[in-house]
């Protein structure tokens, strides 16, 4: 019976029949990883949030022009709507080709999309200490595709905060 870290990382039973069931997460990154995917992977994992217009917004998210779009659009009514459609991430769009997507299973899914949660929490914590977010991530639904999963999240005092047109 395959643990949950085989489960998550299947790739992680062959090195463990290969090298004793010692073998960890820790000895694969090692042996798999490299400094680049660690860079990269660190931009996604701690990205730089921007304020604008007393929201807060995923840097590589961000534009000015669609911002305002969005504002001007008569179809949001408050400002935390802006922050959820321009701060949402599907989760299958980390992973670049069709064929990574297909090697995914629910539970890596469900375990990233809570993962990216903690962690942007955190950071949203550091960076805007005295501002409360609220995260959404739809991973406890058993959702028809893969690419239907997704998180978001918004400032709980934007909820309030009307859109003015």
């Amino acid at each position: 019976m395959m643990n949950e870290e085989e489960n998550l990382i299947p790739d992680l039973k062959n090195w463990k029949r290969q090298d004793g069931k010692t073998f960890s997460i820790d000895d694969w990154i090692i042996s798999e990883g490299n400094v680049s995917f660690a860079i990269g992977y660190s931009y996604l994992f701690w990205p730089d949030f921007i304020e604008y217009e007393d929201c807060v917004i995923i840097k590589k998210h961000f534009d000015a022009g669609n911002f305002e779009s969005w504002k001007q659009s008569g179809s949001v009514k408050d400002y935390s709507q802006i922050e959820k459609v321009l701060n949402h991430i599907h989760i299958l769009d980390l992973f670049g080709t069709d064929k990574k997507k297909d090697e995914v299973n629910y539970e890596q899914i469900k375990f990233l999309g809570n993962r990216i949660c903690e962690i942007f929490n955190t950071k949203l914590k550091v960076q805007f200490p005295d501002r409360d977010f609220v995260f959404i991530f739809n991973g406890n639904d058993i959702l028809d595709a893969f690419d239907e999963y997704e998180l978001t999240f918004y400032q709980e005092k934007n909820i309030n905060r009307q859109v003015d047109y």
